[in-house]
Parts: structure tokens; C-alpha cells; sequence
């Protein structure tokens, strides 16, 4: 979170559209609890779990009641570590997420121009 706002203060290349407030600030909360930044929820069952990247990065997929598949990173612990043990295929899972605009000044390199900023995820145990 501290490299995407460093980002966003310090060019106008990178980082997230400040337009609810710096990310992850309390102003930028504030408009998740208020519902001018909405919040979206998308519900499933997890039907796999794996390290993405170089191996390194721990992801899961979700399939939803429409069939349609999601992935996700693994919620960190406040620790830093991502706790391996409610990310288990075949639980229920709900994934609370806002979309977020690129920085318009962004250079075009084909990636979307918003993105899933997850805010939740409830996992059943």
C-alpha cells in the first residue's frame, strides 16, 4: 500500500486515481463506508490454490454460481505472511472488492485501465 501512494504522490504516471482519496488513507475508507466508492461482492466456492509469478505469490481461483472463474491473492496477515490454512478447495468464499482507475497519465502497456482493489475476503471454515 506505502509504494502505491508513494506512486501516486510523487508522478502522475503511476499508481491510482486519487478520486476518493489517497488509496488506503482514512478519507479513502471513509468512501467505501459512505458507498461513494461502492463495494462489490462476488460469491463462490475455492477450486484451487497455487503460487503465481515465479512461484512465489499465493493465489486462489474461485468459481462462481455462474460458472464464471476469479482469481485472487491471498489475504496477507497483518504479519506480512499469508496463512496458508482457510484457503482450502472446495470452501465457500465471498470476496468484497472496489474497482479503481489507472492513473490517466498511465503509460499504455495493454493493462486495464481499472482494477479489482480487494477489501475483504470471508472464507467459511
Amino acid at each position: 500500500m506505502t509504494k502505491v501512494q508513494q506512486a501516486t504522490l510523487t508522478t502522475k504516471e503511476f499508481g491510482i486515481e486519487p478520486t476518493h482519496g489517497l488509496f488506503g488513507s482514512t478519507e479513502w475508507w471513509r468512501h467505501i463506508e459512505d458507498g461513494s466508492l461502492p463495494v462489490h461482492t462476488i460469491k463462490g466456492e475455492i477450486v484451487r490454490v497455487y503460487m503465481a509469478s515465479m512461484n512465489d505469490w499465493p493465489m486462489f481461483e474461485m468459481r462462481t454460481a455462474d460458472g464464471s472463474l476469479h482469481q485472487f491473492t491471498q489475504e496477507m496477515s497483518p504479519s506480512g505472511t499469508f496463512p496458508d490454512e482457510p484457503y482450502v478447495v472446495g470452501r465457500k468464499v465471498e470476496v468484497d472488492f472496489v474497482w479503481q482507475n489507472s492513473r490517466k497519465q498511465a503509460p499504455d502497456w495493454g493493462l486495464p485501465k481499472e482494477a479489482q482493489v480487494v477489501t475483504a475476503i470471508r472464507i467459511e471454515r
